[in-house]
């Protein structure tokens, strides 16, 4: 698709700077134009995949965040939509702040007092006095018995997989 389109794509991408900075009638006509040329050609292309739709999710940082993002997942998990993210005290959204929000999700699975409350892992010996889990050979799953605890952590897996699966689908892993 690339190698076909992608120069259409680019040039349509670039076309509304140059009508932003015109002031001549003439050549706004031949831009507006061009792109009506442009997207008719990328549309009838055999090549052109379409466009991917993509679902803005607003969220908020702090205690809430993993709540939110668990019901976010589990409706994006239905679309083929790619996620774009939010945050209420931010204006910007787009890949950087998705990307961030990966993070910020992944912090605070790795939360000692999230942890506390849902266990997922088998807690380290605290030596770096950090409020996150770290181990050098990465995290183990706590075994739980059966119980409140134990829903609650798989609950939380399933939010897990499904957050992997949607940030492998956008390239993020």
């Amino acid at each position: 698709q690339e190698s076909k389109v992608g120069s259409f794509l680019r040039r349509r991408a670039m076309v509304p700077t140059e009508l932003n900075s015109q002031t001549d009638p003439h050549r706004i006509e031949q831009l507006l134009q061009e792109v009506s040329n442009i997207e008719d050609h990328v549309v009838k292309s055999n090549f052109w995949l379409g466009a991917l739709q993509s679902t803005l999710v607003r969220m908020q940082k702090g205690e809430e965040l993993l709540r939110q993002s668990e019901i976010a997942m589990e409706l994006v998990s239905t679309f083929s939509h790619l996620l774009e993210v939010q945050f209420d005290t931010e204006t910007g959204f787009g890949t950087a702040v998705t990307q961030s929000f990966y993070v910020e999700v992944a912090q605070a699975l790795q939360d000692r007092e999230t942890n506390r409350k849902t266990p997922l892992w088998v807690e380290d010996d605290n030596t770096l006095h950090s409020p996150f889990l770290f181990s050098r050979r990465g995290l183990m799953v706590r075994p739980l018995e059966d119980g409140a605890q134990r829903e609650a952590a798989v609950g939380r897996f399933r939010f897990l997989g499904r957050l992997m699966g949607q940030a492998l689908r956008e390239g993020f892993i």
